[in-house]
């Protein structure tokens, strides 16, 4: 996991230049379920904005409902509860996420159908005790 995690902080695929910056969002917190999430940016867009997710329970929890920066495709690059790290993790189901974009009733009203503070929203599995770091490829050119 450690080797997995400098890979990620040094942006060694690419994918996770977001790390290597100093754009921090503290977007969402649920005390009751111990869950915490922040944007980490550098300049911001594909391959640089990432999404971090922290699971501070002893539960799981499934389907469970966050924002996302924007609408296309989030790969999962680390599930700290995966049991190829340790045969003592939960392995808790999680997968790359596809946010749709959160409908608005009410044009006039500019918060209302945000998540969290940004236009997309998607769903999640976390294990207890975890941490999930997502990112979104870079564009091909």
């Amino acid at each position: 996991m450690y080797r997995d995690l400098i890979h990620l902080r040094l942006n060694q695929f690419g994918s996770t230049r977001g790390l290597t910056g100093s754009g921090l969002n503290t977007f969402y917190q649920n005390q009751a379920d111990n869950v915490i999430a922040y944007h980490r940016w550098h300049q911001g867009g594909p391959g640089d904005d990432m999404v971090v997710v922290v699971n501070l329970s002893h539960l799981a929890h499934e389907n469970y409902r966050l924002g996302f920066p924007s609408p296309e495709t989030w790969r999962l690059r680390l599930n700290s509860d995966w049991s190829g790290y340790s045969h003592g993790f939960g392995n808790q189901a999680c997968s790359d996420v596809v946010p749709g974009s959160e409908r608005r009733d009410k044009p006039q009203d500019p918060s209302a159908g945000e998540r969290d503070g940004f236009l997309a929203a998607g769903t999640i599995s976390i294990g207890p005790y975890s941490v999930l770091v997502f990112s979104q490829d870079e564009p091909r050119e």
